[in-house]
């Protein structure tokens, strides 16, 4: 397996939802600790793809049933070859407040770490993601996302979805951008679409009637 992508996989990340693509191994490297260090967040290149969805449910419920219930990681369908969290472990402040970090364990043994950047509920959830386990992360320095809430003037809601990897090489972005294009595009739109069937059925049109 190609092991850009094998890291790139494991970037796909969202304060409520990480995945990789990392094959099993025996011999994971040791759970990473948070030493207080976070990469620097800089200028490009990114590797960068975002999602537009409206729901039918009024904003602030909406946030409340996906946060408590992890919709939308839950929304994500699990292969061979994509990986969701089993654990996770809070190692600095109180998740999912501003500057809290946690460790996520996946179901093939590696890990990531990942930092709330900004959490403005139910507006805006920002968050970094970096320190791969898998021998494949020298490849990406780290990858930041956004989902972006708006409450829309008939009681729907609209999510912005935006998620950037940042390569270690400037060279290598065209190749993490197809990537992109081509393994997390369907997988983010096919998640939020399960997810917003979902909520329709849970909401339904007599709640937005109600607002």
């Amino acid at each position: 397996m190609n092991p850009l992508l094998v890291t790139l996989a494991a970037a796909i990340v969202a304060g409520f939802s990480t995945i990789t693509l990392l094959p099993a191994s025996a011999d994971a490297a040791e759970p990473p600790g948070y030493s207080g260090e976070t990469p620097e967040i800089t200028g490009g290149p990114y590797a960068t793809y975002q999602t537009v969805r409206v729901f039918e449910a009024p904003l602030v419920p909406l946030r409340q049933w996906i946060d408590e219930g992890g919709r939308i990681v839950a929304a994500m369908e699990e292969t061979d070859n994509i990986k969701k969290p089993v654990a996770s472990v809070t190692l600095h402040g109180t998740w999912p407040e501003t500057g809290s970090v946690r460790r996520l364990e996946m179901s093939d043994g590696n890990f990531v770490l990942e930092k709330v950047l900004e959490n403005d509920f139910p507006d805006l959830f920002r968050y970094q993601v970096w320190n791969f386990t898998a021998p494949a992360g020298r490849n990406i320095a780290y990858a930041v996302a956004q989902q972006e809430w708006t409450a829309l003037e008939d009681g729907r809601s609209e999510l912005t979805w935006t998620y950037s990897l940042r390569p270690r090489l400037a060279l290598m972005q065209p190749f993490v951008q197809r990537f992109v294009r081509n393994d997390m595009q369907p997988l983010m739109n096919d998640a939020l679409d399960v997810v917003r069937e979902q909520a329709g059925a849970v909401f339904g049109p007599g709640t937005l009637a109600t607002q």
